[in-house]
């Protein structure tokens, strides 16, 4: 039997069923990188930020990656499948970059580079305070290789995304890299979400799942964190190339045991509510942050701190509501007008 029959789904898992926990999973994931960014978080001396961050990108991309892949999977038509990705993450992006580069004018090749979401690649044009778009940059590229893949040959995906991951962690060993905001360094997180999807849609998932429910969930959340942690005077920590399979094994172990009370925590109305506006608190965080809000000498920028995250809550329930809303909508027009014309035909 070969590895895409072993792997081809027969009864889709979760199909259409609300997963709770991946609201606090998404939710956690955005309150890990405005704490890295925003606040300092020390231990013991140790600065913990870069941790925290890598933390909560993680668990982003291991999300990111599921979701997609889920997709795919029902083999929705491509137009459907890009104008939904793309309508979601660039017009709330795009707005941001104006806004921003009317107040901190860019060159025009960054300015395409942001603007057609390459900044990351090498030569990086990353710029201050939009430095962090490089996971929308990353987030994108993996929207063009899934549409690539469900114009050509969805059924590719049960053995390239794995075959990815595997190569993505034997460069990333090879180059001895920890973190970092390159595509080919840092895809891993969102090809483990990605298997983790195709584990979810196969026959070895019962398996697997009373596996992940025996290990349990707080040891894997503990490893997941071990593997995010730097260690003290820059020494490499090898837990970090297993990054990515710890993290997927710790998202799927809340969504094979959706009784668990950490599952059920994370299904609360905060989390749901702060993972509702998630995107906009990630694209808005650091341009508020280069206003007046965050400006001072260490004392004054802390204590102007809640009326920053005031700020940045409130735009963020704009954005999401009244232009992420309104572009996902039209998303949908499409794609339920091109299914009605291929049911047509």
């Amino acid at each position: 039997m070969s590895l895409a029959d072993a792997a081809r789904p027969h009864a889709p898992v979760l199909g259409g069923e609300r997963q709770p926990a991946l609201d606090g999973v998404r939710a956690i994931s955005i309150l890990a990188v405005l704490w890295t960014h925003l606040f300092p978080a020390r231990l013991g001396g140790v600065a913990l930020n870069e941790s925290l961050g890598l933390f909560g990108m993680a668990l982003f991309f291991i999300l990111s990656g599921y979701l997609i892949t889920g997709q795919l999977l029902k083999r929705p038509p491509v137009s459907a499948f890009v104008a939904r990705r793309l309508l979601r993450v660039v017009p709330a992006a795009w707005i941001c970059l104006a806004l921003v580069w009317l107040v901190h004018p860019v060159d025009l090749e960054t300015a395409l580079s942001y603007l057609l979401f390459y900044a990351n690649l090498p030569p990086q044009h990353l710029t201050p305070p939009v430095d962090h778009f490089w996971s929308l940059c990353l987030e994108v590229q993996f929207y063009m290789l899934a549409a690539l893949l469900l114009w050509m040959r969805p059924r590719a995906v049960w053995w390239l995304f794995p075959v990815l991951l595997l190569a993505t962690t034997a460069l990333r060993i090879g180059h001895q890299v920890t973190a970092s905001s390159v595509t080919w360094f840092r895809c891993d997180d969102l090809l483990a979400g990605a298997c983790l999807a195709l584990l979810m849609h196969s026959r070895h998932w019962p398996a697997v799942r009373t596996r992940l429910a025996r290990r349990g969930m707080v040891p894997l959340l503990l490893v997941t964190l071990l593997s995010c942690s730097f260690l003290p005077h820059a020494a490499l920590n090898p837990l970090s190339f297993l990054r990515p399979y710890v993290a997927a094994a710790f998202v799927g172990a809340l969504l094979a045991q959706p009784a668990h009370g950490l599952s059920r925590q994370l299904g609360r109305p905060f989390f749901v509510y702060v993972a509702s506006i998630s995107y906009a608190l990630y694209i808005w965080h650091l341009p508020l942050a280069a206003t007046w809000l965050g400006t001072g000498d260490t004392a004054i920028k802390y204590l102007k701190r809640p009326l920053l995250l005031l700020a940045l809550v409130l735009v963020a329930h704009v954005s999401t509501f009244q232009v992420e809303h309104r572009f996902n909508e039209l998303a949908k027009r499409v794609g339920h007008g091109r299914r009605q014309r291929l049911k047509e035909v």
